[in-house]
C-alpha cells in the first residue's frame, strides 16, 4: 500500500504542472529574442564591387548570398546581375549603372523573392521604419539608394525602440549597413563605404542615405528610396514598368540644387572623376 501511494503522488504533481502550463498565456512570437537590435548579417556573404559602376551588381550578389546562405564572390556573376538590372531599368542607362527598378527586377529574376520592388518615402525615418518591419517579417535584406541616388548599399540590421514584429509603435535609432566599394574605395584617407556589420546612428546615416536627386529620373526625385522584399504591402509602391522619358537639358534650372547636380553629373561623365575619388 505504501508503494502504491508513493507511485501516484509524482504522477499527480506532473498532471498539475501540465495543466498550469496549458492554462498560462503564451508569450508573443519572437518576444524572447528581441533585445533592441536585429541583424541578419552572415560572414562570407560580402562581395566587393569589381568595377566603379557595378555597385548594384555587387549589392544583388550580397543580397542573394544572404537570402540563399551562399558565398558567391564571382566577378562574372556580379556583372551578369548588373547587366540584367540595366536591361530592366525604368529609365535608359546613361552611366553604365542601374536604377532602383532594375535592381529590384534582378533580385526577383535571380531568386531573392518574387515581391522585391522599390519604394519611396518622404522622410528617412519613414523609410527605415518600413525597412525594419519588412526585414523582421521576411528575414531578408533591404537595399538603400545613397549619395543622392548614385550609389547602392545594403541594410542588414536595425536598432529600434520596440520590436517591429510585435508593434507599429517604434522608431528606428540605428542601422546596420554595408557598401560594396569597401575596402577599396577611399576618400581623404578613409573608407568611402562602410564594411560588413557597420552600425550607424541616424545622424551618421543621414550623411549618406539622402533624398534621390538623379537628373532625368522623376519617379524617385526628392524621396528616400529603398528596395524592399515585400513591396506589395506598402501603399504607393513602385510597380510601373513602362519607361518614362528622362528630363531634358532645357528642363533643368541651374539655379536649383537639382540643376547643379545635373551639371556635376555631366562633368563626371566627361572626366573620370570617380576614379580620383574612389580608387586607392
Amino acid at each position: 500500500m505504501i508503494g502504491l501511494r508513493s507511485g501516484r503522488r509524482p504522477a499527480l504533481i506532473l498532471c498539475l504542472v501540465l495543466v498550469g502550463l496549458l492554462a498560462a498565456p503564451a508569450a508573443p512570437a519572437g518576444a524572447a529574442s528581441w533585445n533592441g537590435r536585429y541583424s541578419l548579417w552572415r560572414n562570407g556573404a560580402f562581395a566587393t564591387q569589381y568595377l566603379d559602376y557595378s555597385c548594384v551588381g555587387a549589392t544583388i550578389q550580397i543580397m542573394l548570398n544572404l537570402v540563399r546562405g551562399g558565398r558567391d564572390h564571382a566577378k562574372g556573376r556580379q556583372l551578369n546581375y548588373l547587366d540584367y538590372a540595366q536591361t530592366h531599368n525604368k529609365y535608359p542607362a546613361t552611366d553604365s549603372g542601374a536604377d532602383p527598378q532594375g535592381w529590384a527586377e534582378a533580385l526577383v529574376h535571380f531568386g531573392a523573392g518574387d515581391d522585391y520592388g522599390w519604394n519611396n518615402a518622404s522622410t528617412m525615418q519613414a523609410a527605415l521604419r518600413t525597412a525594419a518591419s519588412q526585414m523582421r517579417q521576411t528575414g531578408k535584406p533591404v537595399g538603400l539608394l545613397v549619395h543622392l541616388g548614385r550609389h547602392a548599399w545594403v541594410m542588414t540590421g536595425f536598432e529600434a525602440t520596440a520590436d517591429p514584429a510585435q508593434t507599429d509603435d517604434f522608431e528606428v535609432t540605428a542601422a546596420e549597413v554595408l557598401g560594396p566599394l569597401w575596402p577599396l574605395g577611399t576618400l581623404n584617407g578613409e573608407h568611402f563605404d562602410p564594411g560588413p556589420g557597420t552600425w550607424l546612428d541616424l545622424r551618421a546615416l543621414s550623411r549618406k542615405f539622402d533624398p534621390y536627386l538623379v537628373p532625368g529620373q522623376p519617379a524617385w526625385s526628392g524621396k528616400y528610396v529603398t528596395v524592399l522584399p515585400r513591396v506589395s504591402d506598402v501603399a504607393g509602391q513602385g510597380s510601373v514598368q513602362q519607361p518614362e522619358q528622362p528630363q531634358q537639358p532645357s528642363d533643368v534650372d541651374i539655379r536649383s540644387a537639382l540643376g547643379w547636380i545635373w551639371v556635376l553629373d555631366r562633368l563626371a561623365r566627361a572626366y573620370p572623376v570617380r576614379d580620383f575619388l574612389w580608387l586607392p
